[in-house]
């Protein structure tokens, strides 16, 4: 027998205010809050003899740190925090809750994020998503519904796109940049080249520019092939603006 579908009435959203004192309330009451903005909601513990897996993450973008409670959560940041879209952001900062069948249900989302200005709840896929995922996400979306958010899933890249990922992501904000050099380098890759000859025609030191040409790959202005290994004789070339 099939349970009758979760009402927004049903729903409470649980978080912890900028005081840090915990808070519910009915998710049709919560389209304001600002959760983009609040703290985990519980600290992030690491699995027994597996410490590495509690991360905190760095936004460039923002300038927040996350803590991520997973590799697959941590990766998944590091993929926001490439999207130009993406603003403020937190993660495990909600609790979506309700009941079926009498029994108590929870949904903490990854990431609540701005985008493009609107708040979007965020969940990481599942390797393999079971029937109690699916469930979620159909109360997630009555709630979004309720709270005017946006729904987002995201998934870690994997393989040779994950490494590249990982590189770029060490490289995502140079501070030792002087003005001038990033158009300087840019200005080499009008026409495809490797990495390696267009920084030797920039007159920048070798792995200093390297590191800076990761640096405007993330950030969007030079491109690479993502399914190639990157190096530095992977070939780049300038994004091209259009009117």
């Amino acid at each position: 027998m099939c349970s009758a579908p979760v009402g927004a009435a049903e729903i409470a959203v649980g978080f912890l205010d900028r005081f840090g004192r915990r808070c519910e309330l009915p998710v049709v009451e919560a389209g304001d809050v600002a959760f983009e903005e609040l703290p985990s909601l519980d600290a992030q513990v690491a699995y027994p003899g597996r410490k590495s897996f509690v991360t905190t993450v760095w936004a460039s973008a923002t300038d927040q740190s996350l803590s991520c409670g997973s590799l697959r959560q941590q990766r998944c940041a590091m993929v926001l925090d490439r999207d130009p879209a993406v603003g403020l952001r937190s993660a495990g900062a909600m609790e979506l809750r309700w009941s079926r069948d009498g029994r108590l249900r929870t949904l903490r989302p990854a990431f609540v994020a701005l985008r493009a200005g609107r708040r979007e709840v965020i969940c990481v896929r599942p390797e393999q998503p079971g029937e109690a995922w699916w469930e979620a996400q159909e109360v997630l979306a009555v709630a979004a519904g309720a709270a005017g958010w946006q729904v987002g899933v995201v998934e870690p890249p994997s393989g040779v796109e994950l490494d590249n990922l990982a590189l770029l992501y060490a490289a995502r904000s140079p501070r030792w940049l002087s003005e001038g050099q990033e158009d300087l380098l840019v200005r080499q890759f009008v026409s495809p080249r490797t990495i390696r000859s267009g920084v030797g025609a920039s007159g920048l030191p070798l792995h200093q520019g390297i590191d800076l040409a990761y640096h405007l790959i993330w950030a969007g202005r030079l491109h690479i092939d993502t399914g190639v290994l990157l190096t530095p004789a992977s070939t780049a070339w300038a994004v091209t603006e259009t009117a």
